[in-house]
């Protein structure tokens, strides 16, 4: 397991036996890994410090409470996940059961939930580069990786240098339209194009907004 962070062979081996255990002491460790309590202790603290781990206190019977380490929602990520492949069976299925009509109802309440979620989060932006750059905000915490460009006073550029569906996108071409319907709909204002796209060998996705 390798993480996207700056990490060490050691580092890895510290968050799987996390993993493992749930919540580990630095004497589990250092009985584990064989290294100091010293060393255990420097890549507990960058574990923490990357927001990978937490610490907690464990009650004894006597004497101080003892530390104790566990993941985090962004530790626990750094593991494997398969959601992609769940996700795509899930829609194949669905496609399979009525020649797609319940999957296309499914696709539209989607659609919906998450145009009133966006319209919703950007209601407090007055100007067009107030809500290019809140959702630029909003797509960043989706993990998206977005980087927003003002090519003038009236248009933008829209990378997405990660797509968080990529695994569906592969197998289901809907869900490229599907966005754009959402772009659409919450940028109403505005005439929105795609010009680039990963499905299509481009390194990124890329949206352009004409307000």
């Amino acid at each position: 397991m390798m993480l996207n962070t700056q990490s060490s062979p050691t580092r890895d081996k510290v968050l799987g036996i996390i993993k493992r255990e749930a919540e580990v002491t630095v004497k589990q460790l250092t009985t584990e890994l064989e290294i100091t309590p010293m060393a255990i202790r420097g890549h507990l603290s960058k574990l923490e410090k990357d927001q990978l781990i937490k610490v907690g206190n464990l009650k004894q019977k006597l004497g101080r409470p003892l530390q104790v380490f566990s993941l985090t929602e962004k530790g626990d990520a750094c593991f494997p996940k398969n959601y992609g492949q769940f996700s795509v069976d899930i829609l194949e299925s669905l496609q399979e059961l009525d020649d797609g009509h319940t999957l296309n109802k499914v696709v539209a309440i989607r659609e919906g939930k998450i145009i009133q979620e966006r319209i919703e989060y950007l209601s407090s932006a007055g100007t067009a580069e107030e809500k290019m750059t809140l959702y630029t905000q909003y797509l960043d915490e989706m993990g998206y990786m977005p980087q927003l460009v003002k090519t003038n006073e009236t248009q933008f550029i829209l990378h997405e240098n990660n797509c968080a569906l990529k695994d569906i996108a592969n197998n289901f071409s809907f869900c490229c339209s599907s966005e754009m319907n959402i772009l659409k709909a919450v940028f109403s204002e505005a005439k929105v194009s795609r010009i680039a796209n990963q499905l299509k060998c481009d390194s990124k996705c890329s949206y352009q907004f004409d307000f």
